[in-house]
């Protein structure tokens, strides 16, 4: 079972080392700020990182090279966040550049298809989804897919939220999107994730979750590892 966690702006160099203590030798994927990649070495976990550059080269100040992160032992890399989408205005054809440079320097991308909340009360998700999916490559291999409805990330009990019956629509139209396309892939959930939202979503096809705010609350990530059994 796939865990990733997504730190966003949080934790400083004197706080990772008790945080590698969490999740050493556990099989996650953990995505710090960009300064702090080089501090997360202990290994038994996998690095990742929250963003890359949608330019493989040139002089871009501020922007990290999906070369960098590869020569950092980054594995994987997120793409295509809601909050790329809202602070930066990042789109569709930014992450397909992204999604190129990150399979091309032989990494694992981790594509966001995010949902709101009016495209969910309006039945346009699965049109939306769909034209978030043509950011993927010709010639793709393999993608990991976090389907995350922005409308329940953050939220404390996003059980309350929860429609079991139209994630399942979701997942289950990207794998055949995928699977039309002889892409291999995995697909995790990210939205208020928590031990309640992972019991009441078991018996769907997921290959996983994606933690934010409870990536940081050791307790609750604690309990989260021993309930997926990582």
């Amino acid at each position: 079972m796939m865990l990733v966690l997504n730190l966003k702006m949080n934790l400083t160099k004197n706080s990772i080392l008790e945080y590698e203590k969490i999740i050493h030798d556990k099989k996650v994927i953990v995505l710090p700020q960009y300064p702090y990649l080089i501090f997360f070495s202990r290994g038994g976990y996998y690095l990742g990182s929250q963003d890359v550059s949608k330019y493989s080269k040139g002089s871009y100040t501020g922007e990290v090279c999906a070369k960098g992160l590869k020569c950092l032992g980054v594995k994987y890399v997120l793409v295509g966040h809601s909050e790329r989408k809202k602070y930066f205005h990042e789109d569709i054809k930014d992450f397909n550049m992204k999604l190129k440079n990150v399979i091309d320097n032989d990494m694992t991308p981790i594509y966001c298809i995010d949902e709101s909340l009016e495209d969910y009360q309006n039945d346009k998700e699965l049109k939306k989804n769909e034209e978030q999916l043509e950011a993927i490559p010709v010639g793709c291999k393999y993608i990991v897919i976090a389907f995350e409805p922005n409308y329940l990330i953050g939220t404390e009990d996003a059980t309350a939220s929860l429609d079991k019956k139209h994630i399942k629509k979701i997942i289950n139209k990207i794998k055949d999107y995928l699977i039309e396309r002889n892409i291999n892939h995995a697909i995790i959930y990210g939205g208020g994730v928590n031990e309640n939202v992972i019991d009441e979503l078991e018996d769907l096809p997921l290959d996983g979750y994606i933690l934010s705010s409870n990536a940081l609350d050791t307790e609750k990530l604690n309990t989260i590892l021993k309930r997926l059994k990582i």
